[in-house]
């Protein structure tokens, strides 16, 4: 296998234009990137004439070119002036136990997806987040409602288990995390924005189920869709909300989001299929929490709804964000950073750091300039190995 990649190596290497250092390369296991300008996913400024050292599926060093030790017998990378950014993560996404899908997130340069509903098939999450050609899937397994709850009204959907208690929800939750779940979505949907009343979890039921998760070590994702349940899933302290709400917003809310260092999922893209200027509004209040300074994580809630979602690199989302107000680079650390810290992942990915992961996205082009860049792709990397290459510059 060792030998395979390592022929896989150094193919890609001729292909993208290798300026060697020595004589002899370090394998599939080291390599360096030179010749490129570096976002790095912090928000700090990019780093020009940057080097990415990556040994052992992992960012060794990382800084100028001048001022980053490169290992004597390593491949290098001339990029060419390219741009190197963390890979991209999608922290909403439906259908992610889909080689597929996995693939084709993969090599558009998302390197890692968070699938917030979904079966308790940890076994196959772990069989192909294993294939680095295929994206890192971070599971939450079913969500946590109440008997005759959202989802199963108003979509009929099996994804979810019911709790009856906090001492059930309590329970259901360890035995979640026991079964291998990454992180934990729960619903607090009382059916406002489908003109009907849903049963939900009590507040009693909702906080345990959030304080069992950070007990255990892992965040908690809640579904609203309206300010009210948005009320009631900060009083039980929730880490990110998964979908921005399309009524009125109310500044407090806002204000409290921002105290409890809590995330934003905005997944505009349902917005827009759902129609009936839905995502107008949510555009309308995103652009106000981002105003006051609120942390954004990118998801686009792909295949969550009976329409077609884009699928890969997702560039339309970010078109909405933009309109929103946001920065490219603002979209590019929520697409990174932020959502690796909604994944429960930001020691290990989202910034190009020493130390984390090496998923990585090199680009052709100046993605702050022209966000479309980030679909003009010049190289993948994940988990340390390169799984595209392509000629053009």
């Amino acid at each position: 296998m060792k030998k395979a990649l390592a022929v896989y190596l150094l193919a890609a290497v001729a292909l993208v234009g290798c300026s060697k250092g020595t004589d002899s390369t370090g394998g599939p296991d080291s390599f360096v990137l030179v010749n490129c300008t570096l976002i790095d996913g912090t928000g700090s400024d990019p780093i020009p004439d940057a080097c990415v050292v990556i040994e052992q599926g992992r960012i060794a060093a990382v800084g100028r070119r001048d001022a980053t030790p490169v290992p004597q017998d390593i491949a290098v990378y001339d990029l060419g002036g390219a741009t190197v950014l963390p890979g991209f993560i999608n922290a909403h996404v439906h259908n992610g136990f889909d080689s597929h899908n996995l693939r084709a997130w993969a090599l558009t340069g998302v390197t890692t997806v968070r699938d917030l509903c979904g079966p308790s098939s940890f076994d196959l999450r772990d069989r192909l987040s294993a294939d680095p050609s295929y994206a890192r899937l971070v599971a939450a397994g079913p969500m946590l409602s109440v008997p005759g709850g959202y989802p199963l009204v108003p979509w009929g959907s099996g994804c979810m288990l019911a709790v009856t208690s906090a001492e059930d929800a309590r329970a259901k939750v360890i035995q979640l995390l026991e079964d291998g779940a990454d992180i934990i979505k729960l619903a607090v949907e009382s059916g406002e924005s489908f003109r009907m009343t849903i049963p939900t979890l009590s507040h009693e039921e909702a906080s345990a189920i959030i304080q069992t998760a950070h007990e255990n070590g892992t965040v908690a994702s809640v579904h609203v869709l309206v300010s009210s349940d948005l009320a009631r899933a900060l009083e039980a302290g929730a880490d990110d909300i998964a979908h921005m709400v399309t009524d009125e917003l109310p500044v407090n809310l806002i204000a409290r989001m921002i105290s409890d260092n809590v995330n934003w999922v905005p997944t505009l893209e349902l917005w827009y299929h759902v129609g009936y200027g839905q995502v107008d509004a949510a555009v309308r209040n995103l652009r106000e929490f981002v105003r006051a300074g609120g942390m954004v994580a990118l998801g686009t809630d792909y295949d969550g709804y009976r329409a077609e979602f884009q699928l890969g690199m997702p560039i339309d989302e970010m078109g909405w964000m933009r309109q929103a107000g946001m920065s490219n680079m603002e979209i590019i650390v929520a697409a990174t950073r932020n959502a690796a810290h909604v994944c429960n992942l930001e020691n290990d990915l989202g910034t190009v750091e020493a130390g984390k992961i090496a998923d990585l996205l090199v680009v052709n082009g100046d993605p702050l300039d022209n966000i479309g860049s980030l679909t003009n792709v010049r190289m993948v990397i994940h988990d340390g190995v390169v799984i595209r290459a392509e000629t053009s510059r």
